[in-house]
């Protein structure tokens, strides 16, 4: 065994992985098909509060199945407890950024500070009923300090100045396009992978569940320089490593940074494809210190759209095309508002591959006996 993957997901990671020829062992909360197709060991760990990891089942199952020693990357899904990635890296070394970093870049008041310090838009934040005065008259987020995916942000009721639920913030919310800017980083300098548009799965429960990406797409005019450099100072001054990823929207009112995520995520299925070099060994190589001189540029864009079960189902039999990914088992149940899968597709533009992905989505849930408008999932 060469590596442990843990993330809520961990296929994009094991599917980087089988690309650079690892022999890996993934922890995560599904063990898809896929997910164990490329790896040497999948193992499924137990849920928590819905959608979190069970850190002492986890730690168990790490050390039950990891040798001591055997070099940890993290995913998405730990954010919200550096504890529990302490508690990894006690025994197993992370191949990425320490607990200490990530907890101080999730901390909503010390990334508000940063970016000040660094002249980068930030929507203003408060954790107690006094700041959130301060917030204006405007329409106010509520969200899950660490929290990933989206699932987890509410927009507050207009008046409301009450303080946060515990672990949470407030943030001032600002409208516009979404978009992601992929980085790797040495500690010391960065290198620019691409950017991506994003797209929400809203329904009624979740209007800020993360649906897609789509890319590579050209920052926006006049703010791309500037997105750019602001994404490259933060990646410096925070002496980050490895692959982050860090998201914007971009408005009326001009651009404005609004999350960092100082780990590998969900737009590996946009830039780990030919001819770009397996970024999963790009990612261990910047751990160590080492960029690549320059990166190719794609041949063609990429979509992969993110399916959520509108209601209770069980996995038919033969229920995947080729296209799909994150595929549960048939006769797997998947519980309503759980993601059901990913739908890939690809096109000479953004747009292209994007509207080729949703007409894919539209297909499978036919086949499946949904209906595309009442899941609620574009």
């Amino acid at each position: 065994m060469d590596i442990a993957l843990i993330a809520l997901s961990a296929r994009p990671l094991a599917a980087s992985a089988a690309r650079a020829g690892f022999a890996a062992l993934s922890f995560d909360l599904f063990a898809d098909l896929d997910t164990c197709a490329h790896t040497a060991r999948c193992v499924r760990v137990h849920k928590k509060n819905g959608s979190a990891f069970d850190g002492d089942d986890l730690i168990q199952a790490l050390h039950s199945l990891a040798p001591a020693g055997l070099p940890v990357v993290l995913g998405g899904g730990l954010e919200d407890d550096p504890q529990l990635m302490a508690r990894i890296a006690e025994r197993n070394p992370i191949l990425g950024n320490a607990p200490q970093t990530v907890q101080v870049l999730k901390d909503p008041l010390a990334l508000a500070a940063l970016c000040a310090h660094l002249h980068i838009p930030f929507p203003e934040v408060a954790v107690d009923a006094a700041a959130a005065a301060a917030l204006g008259a405007g329409a106010v987020l509520e969200k899950k300090i660490g929290g990933a995916g989206g699932a987890h942000i509410r927009r507050r009721p207009a008046g409301d100045l009450s303080p946060p639920s515990a672990g949470h913030y407030l943030q001032r919310e600002v409208e516009g396009d979404s978009l992601s800017v992929l980085l790797l980083a040495n500690g010391s300098a960065a290198r620019l992978i691409g950017a991506s548009r994003q797209w929400r799965a809203k329904d009624a429960e979740h209007p800020f569940r993360y649906g897609g990406a789509a890319g590579p797409v050209a920052l926006p005019e006049p703010f791309g320089a500037a997105m750019c450099q602001g994404a490259l100072n933060i990646a410096l001054a925070c002496g980050l490593v490895g692959l982050i990823s860090m998201d914007f929207v971009v408005g009326p009112d001009g651009w404005f940074l609004v999350e960092v995520n100082p780990r590998l995520g969900a737009t590996l299925d946009i830039f780990d494809v030919d001819p770009m070099p397996p970024l999963l060994g790009l990612h261990l190589a910047a751990c160590g210190g080492r960029l690549p001189e320059s990166l190719p540029i794609p041949s063609e864009a990429h979509a992969a759209g993110v399916v959520y079960a509108g209601r209770d189902l069980v996995v038919p039999k033969d229920a995947w095309p080729d296209y799909v990914a994150d595929r549960p088992p048939a006769g797997a149940a998947v519980m309503r508002g759980a993601p059901l899968c990913t739908v890939r597709a690809t096109g000479p533009t953004a747009e292209i591959a994007e509207a080729r992905m949703r007409e894919r989505t539209h297909a499978l849930l036919r086949d499946l006996g949904l209906d595309p408008v009442a899941e609620s999932i574009l």
